[in-house]
């Protein structure tokens, strides 16, 4: 074989083991589920009298790189036979795991303005649904000086579920998690002009977020439920 040769093989080598450790990275990165509390949900609905009144629904990914998670979901239906439901956005918050509040944006499509304003309620006819998309204010940034909001931070921070790689940790060894509230305000009415009046009702949304064992990335375990 000549010096050529050699070299071919070399680069081909190289290349290989570049493909190889970036795969093998892939399959170690951290990824997180995120789970609804449907029990906490309940009791927070009958402790109000309303779950007779109103349904959630989130649209949560099956998992999460822990910066991915921007935007999330909800589907909201108004079963009151008679009465609107409004969403007053400004006062429903995103509470995070060390208690830290903050005001949940909704995001319709093609938003410019500014986030100081006070935001237009949600409007849910009897019997009707609403599914909006939303994020937290600190998630939000613009395009420039005069160009889009859009969601360019994550709404919780789970970086606090990153393994320490200087910590030793044992395989049986429960995997960390947090949990993080999301708090809906709203408002039941029957045509009233001022909606700011109307009683309103705080309604706690909990979610856990836990970090997902290594073996969750491989092809054929992404079908099992973890």
């Amino acid at each position: 074989m000549t010096g050529l040769d050699w070299i071919v093989i070399a680069v081909y080598l190289i290349c290989v083991s570049a493909v190889l450790l970036r795969a093998f990275s892939s399959l170690l990165a951290e990824k997180v589920i995120i789970k609804l509390d449907e029990n906490f949900l309940q009791n927070q609905l009958e402790s109000q009298n309303l779950e007779s009144r109103v349904r959630f629904k989130f649209f949560l990914a099956p998992q999460y790189d822990l910066d991915q998670f921007r935007v999330l979901e909800v589907s909201v239906q108004n079963q009151s036979p008679s009465q609107t439901l409004y969403i007053d956005w400004d006062y429903s918050a995103l509470i995070d795991a060390q208690g830290r509040e903050q005001r949940l944006i909704r995001l319709p499509p093609g938003m410019t303005f500014d986030l100081l304003p006070t935001q237009v309620f949600s409007v849910i006819a009897p019997g009707k649904t609403l599914q909006e998309k939303f994020t937290a204010e600190s998630a939000l940034k613009r395009e420039g000086e005069t160009g889009l909001l859009k969601p360019d931070q994550v709404m919780v921070n789970l970086a606090s579920l990153k393994p320490n790689p200087r910590k030793q940790v044992s395989p049986k060894a429960e995997l960390p998690s947090l949990t993080f509230t999301l708090q809906f305000a709203l408002r039941f009415g029957m045509g009233e002009h001022n909606r700011s009046n109307l009683p309103l009702y705080l309604v706690n949304c909990q979610f856990r977020a836990s970090v997902l064992p290594w073996v969750v990335n491989i092809p054929w375990n992404k079908r099992r439920d973890f």
